[in-house]
């Protein structure tokens, strides 16, 4: 009896420990693509992941003599050493006996595991589980991205305003710039015009002078003339009884001081006609016709000084003209693409609100898987205990456990082979997410190149309307100048055709 019982331990002893060299080695691999293909998310108090593949890291090792009452995450089947099982070595019945209480253990855990496995399977694996991990690890990627896109989009509005910030200060320099020039340039005109205005005048009230001059040396010398004219006919027309009165030596000496008179008066006719020649050929020969010459040619010379003043201003008004058109042209196109991007913008939006909304509602599902994760945790521990104690007493035959055993390691084949198809979609995932992540930045560069035009032909339009503003009232200025000019020219007219009236009477 004791060596029957002697030989069946040895036998299940050799059977056990080549299935578990066949369990470890064949699980050795997969332990190690599971712990390298694990995703975040994993209940390390499960024996198997939410995707359906199994912790090979779970299974305790009884080889060392340290079972484990329930499964850790990363453990694997139990690894029997050889030598620890030679047939060639006795064996005891404590050996024995630790062995099948090792195996009774073991075996529980694995039943532990199946039933909870086969529970998770009908409850969760069914496909709408998969689906909402699915969406949530999108979902999460997708809240990424856009945070990601807000912080630029705050970085490039941040900039924006510090452009135009920039460019208005910028703007107010040029147009203030351009305002001084035109003043500059204005101021220069008039200081022009009213030196030449000054010194025709100087030389018109000079001339008149002149006039006057002359005019008054001709009206003393006829009045001398005529003095002169009245004396000599007052003495020839004397009585002749007067004359004989008159003695020789007072005779003489009338006729000498009437000489004197007579040379002093010829002396002064010569002296002024003298200072009429003179002030004829310094004065500039002031006849009537010259005068008129000189009106003409200085009428002619201000006519085409404003004329080309005139045809100035026009081409400068129709170059303004033909640029603020092109500007506005310009403008219209950037404002039919700013409506069409914002019509793309507002369908974007509308997107991200309902991927909001859909966000919310799936963490609000998460949140509440996990409580039912944690309850469904306690749940577990409790039945650990329940059912570890239920199993002790329920498997004590040894070729029980080897077929349970075998059916445990179909089992994890099958779980195994799951969890490849699992990480396959995994990675299926990933290149769906780098191809969403790069077609989102396509877009992000696009629309920024838009908002980057915009704020160009926004700019350009600012600065046309204030190069029409400086424009026109330095055309009002010029219309002003032109209406002073008339007025100078109307003056300066009459005067001289007064002069040419004097000198023909």
């Amino acid at each position: 009896r004791k060596d029957g019982g002697s030989d069946c331990g040895r036998l299940n002893s050799s059977g056990a420990a080549k299935a578990s060299h066949k369990g470890a080695g064949a699980l050795a691999a997969g332990g190690t693509r599971g712990a390298m293909d694990s995703l975040p998310g994993e209940d390390l108090t499960l024996p198997v992941a939410f995707e359906g593949s199994v912790s090979v890291s779970q299974l305790p090792d009884v080889s060392r003599g340290d079972p484990r009452p329930g499964p850790a995450c990363g453990e694997v089947l139990p690894d029997v050493a050889e030598e620890t099982v030679s047939p060639t070595r006795a064996r005891t019945m404590k050996d024995y006996e630790n062995q099948i209480t090792d195996l009774k253990k073991e075996n529980f855990n694995l039943k532990l595991r199946i039933y909870f496995l086969e529970e998770r399977m009908q409850q969760k694996f069914d496909g709408p589980t998969e689906e909402i991990y699915k969406i949530n690890i999108e979902l999460k990627v997708e809240i990424e991205s856009l945070k990601r896109d807000l912080q630029e989009r705050e970085k490039l509005l941040i900039k924006a305003s510090k452009a135009v910030e920039s460019l208005a200060q910028g703007g107010d320099a040029e147009m203030q710039r351009v305002k001084e020039e035109a003043q500059k340039k204005m101021q220069e005109m008039e200081e022009t015009l009213t030196s030449r205005i000054n010194f025709l005048e100087e030389n018109l009230q000079a001339a008149q002078g002149d006039v006057e001059k002359a005019f008054a040396m001709a009206e003393k010398e006829k009045a001398l003339r005529i003095a002169a004219e009245q004396e000599l006919s007052s003495i020839m027309n004397a009585p002749a009884k007067d004359l004989d009165m008159i003695t020789g030596a007072e005779k003489d000496r009338l006729i000498e001081q009437l000489n004197r008179s007579l040379k002093n008066k010829e002396a002064i006719i010569q002296h002024l006609e003298e200072e009429k020649s003179q002030s004829g050929t310094y004065g500039g020969n002031l006849s009537a016709e010259r005068i008129r010459e000189l009106t003409i040619a200085l009428r002619h010379e201000k006519d085409s000084e404003i004329e080309a003043i005139r045809m100035e201003l026009k081409n400068e008004r129709n170059a303004f003209e033909k640029k603020i058109q092109s500007l506005q042209e310009e403008l219209q196109e950037r404002e039919n693409e700013l409506a069409v991007e914002k019509k793309n913008g507002l369908k974007r939006d509308k997107t991200i609100q309902g991927l909001t909304v859909a966000l919310k509602a799936k963490e609000k599902e998460n949140e509440e898987l996990g409580s039912e994760i944690e309850d469904l945790n306690a749940s577990l521990a409790k039945a650990r205990e329940a059912t570890h104690k239920a199993h002790i007493q329920k498997f004590k035959g040894a070729e029980d456990y080897q077929a349970l055993l075998m059916e445990k390691e179909t089992l994890l084949a099958e779980l195994r082979s799951e969890n490849l198809t699992k990480d396959a979609e995994n990675r299926k995932l990933q290149r769906r997410i780098k191809r969403t992540d790069q077609e989102l930045n396509d877009l992000n560069l696009e629309r920024e190149k838009m908002e980057k035009e915009l704020d160009e032909a926004h700019l350009q339009k600012s600065r046309s309307d204030k190069t029409i503003n400086v424009v026109i009232p330095f055309f009002l200025d010029f219309i002003k100048l032109k209406n002073i000019l008339v007025l100078y020219s109307m003056s300066f007219s009459n005067k001289l055709r007064f002069l040419s009236n004097f000198w023909e009477r």
